[in-house]
């Protein structure tokens, strides 16, 4: 969890681009040495019908500030939007060079079509 947080600290993002970019990043590394897990009561006994996030965070003159979140985006009740799964779609398909932004927003439009084709041609032979 410490290196997800340090790369959303340093980059605003933690997709597999930013893992193999940045794992090793100092600042990552720093970020992700000062962060401690803790099993919460609540979070496990939720869990798997819910998966609550917690966090806490200490600054350096002391101060703490709790965070939670009941329904994580991607959760049945907080899902993603159209346009948050095409670009999560996107990047994947971006990702180690699998395709290009545009094959993969050509594919994402063919799959968009299928509603209205009336007969589906064969995808694999």
């Amino acid at each position: 969890m410490g290196t997800v947080l340090g790369l959303i600290a340093v980059d605003g993002h933690a997709g597999l681009a930013e893992f193999d970019a940045h794992y090793r990043d100092p600042a990552v590394v720093a970020f992700r040495d000062r962060v401690a897990m803790e099993l919460d009561d609540e979070v496990d006994r939720a869990y798997p019908a819910r998966w609550i996030g917690k966090v806490t965070v200490e600054t350096t003159d002391g101060r703490r500030f709790d965070g939670r979140v009941d329904e994580p985006k991607g959760d049945p009740g907080n899902t993603l939007s159209p346009a948050e799964l095409e670009d999560k779609a996107v990047r994947l398909a971006r990702y180690r060079d699998g395709a290009s932004e545009a094959e993969a927003r050509r594919a994402i439009a063919a799959i968009r079509a299928l509603v209205s084709t009336p007969r589906v041609p064969r995808f694999l032979a």
